[in-house]
């Protein structure tokens, strides 16, 4: 069966299980995380930082957004630096097969000391893409 791919029933299905009825974090990275996981990419657990619950929709068509402000703490005694990818886990602490999804920021962030990085309802979208 050549060019074919998950029907949206299906889709909706994974994302569902995945990111809707499952308990979600987002994760800061400053570099792609790639498939081998946040261990390289994720900054570094100071200054404030720490993963914050991630609430989203129920899937639709395939796709699904984020239902909530997603406000990490403001950076404290110390800079961040530039966040260019957000991950997304199924962890709150690092561990090691908790990675399940990222994708880059359509504008890179630098946070500094202070600076507070947040993004606003259904700014965040998760979606498998339609059969071919």
């Amino acid at each position: 069966m050549a060019g074919s791919g998950f029907t949206t029933t299906l889709r909706n299905k994974v994302l569902k299980a995945e990111f809707f009825t499952a308990d979600v974090w987002g994760a800061c990275c400053d570099a792609d995380p790639t498939d081998a996981g946040l261990s390289t990419a994720e900054i570094s657990a100071s200054y404030a930082y720490t993963r914050m619950t991630l609430t989203m929709a129920d899937a639709a068509a395939g796709s699904t957004d984020n239902t909530a402000a997603l406000e990490f703490p403001a950076a404290s005694g110390g800079d961040w630096g530039t966040i260019a990818w957000l991950g997304v886990t199924s962890a709150g602490v690092e561990a090691a097969a908790d990675f399940i999804a990222s994708g880059p920021l359509t504008t890179s962030k630098l946070i500094e000391d202070g600076d507070q990085l947040v993004f606003a309802i259904g700014n965040i979208t998760i979606s498998i893409a339609a059969q071919a």
